[in-house]
This record gives structure tokens, C-alpha cells and sequence, in this order.
């Protein structure tokens, strides 16, 4: 921990000391507590960590089981000091004993409080849900900012978007875009990707800003651009010729879907190009893309006739399933219907029309393509739709 309680009962930060003030401290030999659970706790002010306090003895404090070590502390005091020097009413480390809760920063702006949590390790959902409904309770914003060593670019625009990850994107408003935000204290770099979209397979694309951290303001965070849309149906035809193109995997869930789609006397490569769309709100699916998009397709808009409508609720029904609690998603503030917004996608490609809120009637037929050049033929067609 980065603060503890004198004998005076004054909050001390030794990373703020000078070595000489750090020095005197150490040979006055003064006792400190911790301000959460008031047990002895000791100085901690070598050469190669950031100087801090430790509990004397392992306990069961909250305090202590928190502690990340040296990449965290040194990260949680430059976002401190960040905020502090943008004269912004923050603690650090502070207790709030009403939900038994310790957020590495409280940030009180507009007549709102926001807890902001660095988290640099790997914790269970269940803490992530536990903590997210403490602040919930207390009326307190959650932001979480993770640590850059947990973020893997694969590309300029791709990143890996495991299980873990999604639990932290952000969405404040219908107005603002999914984002996730990553810091470096190393580096001092604030790294922040708008406007995701997950493939589901572990995999996603966004729009990365990175910037050192002494460049941004606070309320910055919340105004960062998504894809224009031409860029994103631009990046999604190079995706959609490596969905085409990749190999078949001979093991897990793409192989089951492999073998389900030759039972319906259908293969990849002969799928109709509005397999794999972009859907915001893939988020909140627990299949890939192309696999439930693919059901359907297949199960529910290929065998309705030209003409005929199908209702919302009865697509909303069949892909339930698919679909995770939106609790789950606590920091994703609406929830999106993925069905909806594939729905309206295949509006925007003139198969469907929207009649009202519930129901679409189908307007155009979608076959299959005989060859893969075909498919990858068509692919791009509909794509050159949005990108003219």
C-alpha cells in the first residue's frame, strides 16, 4: 500500500518523500498502521521497488490481499498525481467502510464520484461482480484501467479479447462508443481502444489511441473517435477474405460447426456473404460471429419465403441461448439486442425491411454461392455498398 497512519494520525505517502525525508523517517523508527484494518504495518523504501508500506504479518486485511506489486503501485501513484495535478478532488487508497470497499483512487467530478481501479493481474469474474455491485450500492461510477502488460496487439486495428478482458469494456451512454482503457507506468503511456467489435473467438478490432498520460485530461477519456464507417467495412473485407480462406479446424466448437453445417447440406465456403457481419453487440454472445449468424440463416431467414415477415421476438427467442445475462456487463450501461443490430444490418443491404419495431419482411433472397470465388466475389460487392 502506498498510504498509512503516523502515530499522529496523519496519512503518510513515501513515494512523495524525497530520499533524505525517507531517511529521516527510517531513523526516527516511528510505527505506522494500516488506515483500513489499524494493524502495524512497516516501510518498504528500497532501491529497486517504489517505496511503500507492508503489513508486519500476513493477514486477512483488505489492504494487503490487494497488493499487486511494483508495476501496480508505481502505475496507481502516476494516475494519483495525474488527476491530483488537473486540480481534481481525489484520494488515494481511500476505505469506504459502508461497502468494505478500497478503491486505488476516488475521483469526485460534477457532482459525481468515480472509483478508479488499476487492475493488473488476473481476478475472477466473481470478484469483478462483487466489487462493480459494491459501488453500484454506493451510488460511486467504476472505471477500470488495466495494466498495458495485459493487453496483446495483434495489428494496427486487432487486438486479443479473451473472457477476462470483456468484463472491463466500457460503455457510459448510448452516445459514446465500447472502450477499453490500458496504462504503462514504464512508459507513462494511456492507451485507449474505442469502438470494439469482437469476433468472439477471442479476437476483436478497435480504434487505438495511445498517448502519454501527461497529454490527457480526465474528461478525454470519455471522447475518444470510433471508425468512420467506411474504414470499418474496409478493414472487414480483409477479415471476411481470412474467415473464408483460414483453415478448418479439426478440434472445439469450429469443427462442431463445421460438421453441423454439412448436416444442413452447407459449407464455408459456399455461405452467403451476410455470414459475418460486424455486430457491436457480438459482446454479449457466447458463439462466434459466423456461427449463430449462420443458424440464422440457415434455420430462419433462408427458409422464409420473399414476402414473408418474421417477428423480432420470435429471433430473439432462437438466438437466446446465444446470449449472456447482460449483468454480466455491469460497465455497459444499454444493452444492445445482437439480433436487432443484424437485423437492421441486413435492412441496410436492402434483404430486409423494417415494418415497424417487431417485424421485418423479407425482400430479397439470399443463396448460396456454387464456388469460394464466388463468395469472396460477393463479399466485396457487399461491402463496396458502404464504401462508395
Amino acid at each position: 500500500m502506498l498510504q498509512a497512519k503516523s502515530s499522529e494520525g496523519k496519512l503518510i505517502t513515501l513515494a512523495t518523500l524525497t530520499p533524505v525525508e525517507l531517511q529521516k523517517l527510517k531513523l526516527e523508527k516511528k510505527q505506522f498502521t494500516c488506515p483500513v484494518c489499524g494493524n502495524r504495518v512497516i516501510v518498504k523504501a528500497g532501491l529497486r521497488v517504489i517505496p511503500h508500506f507492508a503489513h508486519k504479518q500476513t493477514d486477512s486485511c483488505l489492504a494487503s490481499k490487494q497488493g499487486e506489486g511494483a508495476y501496480h503501485e508505481n502505475g496507481k501513484l502516476l494516475l494519483y498525481q495525474w488527476l491530483k495535478s488537473q486540480q481534481l478532488q481525489v484520494k488515494l487508497e481511500p476505505y469506504l467502510p459502508d461497502i468494505q470497499q478500497r478503491p486505488d483512487i476516488l475521483v469526485s467530478i460534477n457532482n459525481k464520484t468515480i472509483a478508479i481501479e488499476y487492475q493488473c493481474a488476473r481476478i475472477s469474474p466473481e470478484i469483478i461482480q462483487e466489487r462493480n455491485q459494491g459501488y453500484q450500492r454506493a451510488g460511486i461510477i467504476p472505471i477500470w484501467m488495466m495494466g498495458e502488460k495485459l493487453l496483446k496487439r495483434k495489428s494496427i486495428f486487432q487486438f486479443k479479447l479473451d473472457s477476462f478482458l470483456q468484463y472491463f469494456i466500457h460503455q457510459f451512454s448510448t452516445t459514446l462508443k465500447p472502450t477499453l482503457y490500458f496504462f504503462c507506468p514504464y512508459t507513462t503511456q494511456l492507451i485507449t481502444i474505442a469502438d470494439i467489435y469482437s469476433m468472439g473467438n477471442g479476437l476483436a478490432y478497435g480504434v487505438f489511441h495511445v498517448q502519454k498520460l501527461s497529454s490527457v485530461s480526465f474528461p478525454h477519456l470519455f471522447h475518444y473517435r470510433g471508425f468512420l464507417e467506411s474504414e470499418l467495412w474496409r478493414l472487414w473485407n480483409k477479415e471476411k477474405a481470412r474467415f473464408r480462406l483460414k483453415p478448418i479446424n479439426q478440434r472445439g466448437s469450429d469443427f462442431k460447426w463445421h460438421k453441423w453445417l454439412y448436416e444442413h447440406g452447407c459449407h464455408r465456403d459456399y455461405l452467403p456473404s451476410i455470414i459475418h457481419l460486424p455486430i457491436q453487440a457480438q459482446i454479449f454472445m457466447k458463439a462466434p460471429l459466423w456461427q449463430w449468424q449462420s443458424r440464422v440463416f440457415l434455420e430462419k431467414i433462408a427458409p422464409l419465403n420473399v414476402g414473408s415477415s418474421i417477428s423480432l421476438t420470435k429471433l430473439t427467442s432462437f438466438i437466446s441461448h446465444f446470449v449472456y445475462d447482460g449483468s454480466a456487463f455491469p460497465l455497459i450501461k444499454p444493452f444492445h439486442n445482437p439480433i436487432e443490430e443484424y437485423m437492421d444490418l441486413l435492412c441496410k443491404f436492402g434483404f430486409f425491411e423494417k415494418k415497424n419495431e417487431k417485424l421485418y419482411r423479407k425482400i430479397r433472397s439470399t443463396p448460396l454461392y456454387s464456388s469460394l470465388e464466388d463468395s469472396i466475389k460477393g463479399d466485396q460487392k457487399l461491402v463496396l455498398q458502404i464504401c462508395r
